[in-house]
């Protein structure tokens, strides 16, 4: 059976996610797992209301790289923002748990609704349960990606069971030129034979590479994300 490209699956998911939910009389959105969470009370999807950014679910922030080049999507914003008082963080109907909470903290911009913030939060965790369901690879290279955004914050405050995932895409590289790789073995998150890179000009097609310590830039292209092995 041909395999669906990582890329694809992971923006697929969404759509694929969006028939799995309902909603009851509380106003409560149910998820594809069956947990009640809260509905946004704005009509608009809960991403298209979110900040834009590398999370959906926090204010407008500066992706900082992290040691291995994947960026570090959900980390402290940078720059003054005026964010609701935790104090006021409650939804239209009922009530936030603690963790819940927790994860709003300091994430709600003044004027926006608290519960669409953690819809999109929630809806990072169910994409990433959904892909790695169907495809491990798929959801490891869609953090390193940055086409699931937000991964971060939203697996370590709302979907822990998660961590695995981000485990293993700490040190990724996405396709792209990337300068003084970190030294190590790295295998391609695909099968495609359009992948091809090159470290210092030395080029190649394996699917498994191996970094070494002075190497200056390493170039990917058409193989979507490199994760350690």
């Amino acid at each position: 059976m041909k395999r669906v490209s990582l890329a694809a699956l992971a923006l697929l998911a969404p759509l694929l996610l969006a028939g799995c939910g309902s909603s009851d009389k509380g106003g409560r959105h149910t998820g594809a797992d069956g947990s009640a969470t809260p509905r946004p009370a704005s009509p608009a999807s809960p991403a298209a209301s979110a900040p834009s950014g590398d999370d959906p679910s926090a204010p407008p922030s500066s992706a900082t790289p992290s040691a291995g080049g994947r960026k570090a999507a959900g980390g402290t914003a940078q720059g003054p923002r005026t964010t609701v008082p935790d104090a006021e963080l409650t939804p239209a109907t009922g009530s936030f748990t603690k963790k819940e909470k927790k994860y709003l903290s300091g994430r709600v911009p003044k004027g926006m609704d608290p519960a669409a913030i953690l819809q999109a939060g929630q809806d990072v965790c169910d994409r990433l349960a959904y892909t790695a369901k169907v495809d491990r690879d798929a959801a490891v290279g869609a953090v390193i990606a940055g086409d699931i955004k937000g991964a971060d914050a939203a697996v370590n405050g709302l979907c822990p069971d998660q961590k695995p995932l981000l485990a293993a895409a700490e040190g990724g590289y996405a396709d792209g030129t990337h300068a003084a790789p970190a030294p190590g073995t790295y295998r391609a998150l695909t099968e495609s034979q359009d992948c091809s890179w090159s470290l210092d000009g030395a080029s190649g097609r394996q699917h498994t590479i191996t970094v070494r310590k002075g190497t200056k830039t390493f170039t990917s292209t058409g193989c979507y994300a490199w994760a350690r092995t």
